[in-house]
């Protein structure tokens, strides 16, 4: 690292709308964009620590690391696979190239390959979720066009010197399989990618495979234990004290969900009942740094059942359910579209919005009348929009807002 230096683009936020203003750390450490990109300079060269999300951002990267110092970049460090840490390695290797360096290393965990390869197994999947939870216009590119698998991974710790510091790297099981966090003693400084992201962790997300709460807590409890001076994590640089509060903060948080949720499978509860029953703590819930702004604590008692537990949910007749436009049928049936309609309106009226879309989804899936069917449509067009007004996390508002867009188009068709 070199000091005397300032950073770069210090009012950098979180994509989902973070705590704020990140605190000031030792200045050898940039950070550009929502790729959450930091950068270590040594006086033999440089380690980058995850990529910016596309290549025009990583170009940017580039030119900031270029009006530093002109040293080689000897390693890639993702702390983990998922795309918007990985993307722009061609502009890296360009880099390279455009100074007749050897290319960086990419340094990753052993299961980063794994992932990849299930990302291009599943092409169309991920492009098909991951529109919807980012809000990616029609056309945008989801998936990098080529992955770049690390050329040096490990299992478990790893370390490296580089022009006087020591890079050591901790693996854990959280947000992912291949995560891993960094640490430079000489400087105590811990990097650790989506480990801390402003929020709550995104534990749970339900677009996504399983994810490790307990695993996460651990690992930021090692980080405390180790009590860094600075900790760069995604969108933030927290200086000693907050930075050991965030991290037992929200170690605590994910302990106790699992916690509350093992206990309650333990004393014979199903998910529907779990969920009532499980209120974060007070002190927690308050906390700035573990606002649902991006994650949600549903989507993390969600995450936590799911490892632990199957899908049944409790009732027998749900085991082999009947097509659920086939049920909405017969509730049509019973009660009457106008009625079920007259209901949906008075509940939304009343400011019952979720219990409103719940009735009004009769309609959506019940009735064959073309009229009915548009004024069902329209109306939870509207109750989703109105959801997605009030909803503080970015992944739900965002499952709201595409849901309101596609209901209206629905209704527009008929």
């Amino acid at each position: 690292m070199m000091n005397g230096q300032t950073h770069e683009n210090r009012q950098y936020q979180p994509f989902w709308r973070g705590m704020g203003e990140g605190q000031q750390a030792t200045s050898d450490i940039v950070r550009l964009g929502i790729g959450n990109t930091s950068v270590v300079y040594t006086d033999d060269g440089v380690v980058v620590i995850d990529l910016p999300l596309g290549n025009r951002i990583g170009r940017k990267a580039i030119e900031a690391i270029r009006r530093r110092t002109d040293r080689p970049i000897h390693a890639i460090i993702y702390t983990h696979g998922h795309i918007d840490h990985i993307w722009s390695v061609p502009v890296f290797f360009a880099d390279a190239e455009a100074h007749k360096y050897a290319r960086p290393h990419i340094i990753g965990h052993k299961n980063v390959a794994r992932r990849f390869d299930r990302y291009q197994r599943l092409k169309g999947q991920h492009e098909h979720i991951n529109t919807i939870q980012f809000a990616i216009p029609s056309g945008e590119p989801v998936l990098p066009q080529q992955f770049y698998y690390p050329d040096i991974t490990f299992d478990d710790v790893m370390q490296f010197k580089l022009g006087g510091l020591t890079f050591e790297l901790y693996s854990y099981y959280g947000e992912t399989d291949d995560s891993l966090w960094v640490w430079i003693p000489e400087r105590k400084t811990a990097l650790v990618g989506d480990l801390l992201i402003g929020g709550v962790p995104n534990v749970g997300n339900p677009f996504k495979v399983q994810r490790w709460a307990l695993e996460w807590a651990q690992a930021l409890e090692a980080i405390a234990d180790k009590n860094p001076d600075f900790v760069v994590s995604a969108g933030q640089i927290l200086s000693k004290d907050l930075a050991k509060d965030t991290l037992l903060d929200t170690a605590r948080y994910l302990r106790f969900i699992e916690d509350e949720v093992v206990r309650l499978l333990n004393e014979g509860c199903w998910i529907e009942d779990i969920i009532d029953k499980i209120k974060v703590p007070e002190d927690l819930a308050q906390k700035p740094w573990l606002q649902p702004v991006y994650g949600h604590p549903t989507f993390v008692i969600h995450g936590v059942h799911r490892r632990y537990a199957g899908w049944y949910n409790g009732n027998p007749s749900e085991l082999f359910p009947a097509r659920s436009a086939e049920i909405a049928a017969e509730v049509v049936k019973l009660a009457g579209a106008a009625k079920i309609l007259q209901e949906a309106q008075r509940l939304k009226k009343d400011g019952n919005i979720q219990l409103s879309l719940n009735v009004i989804d009769f309609l959506v899936k019940g009735t064959q009348d073309k009229s009915v069917r548009k004024e069902a449509l329209l109306l939870k067009s509207e109750l989703l929009q109105a959801r997605a007004d009030v909803e503080p996390s970015y992944i739900a508002r965002n499952i709201f807002h595409a849901g309101a867009a596609l209901t209206k188009q629905e209704a527009d068709s008929l």
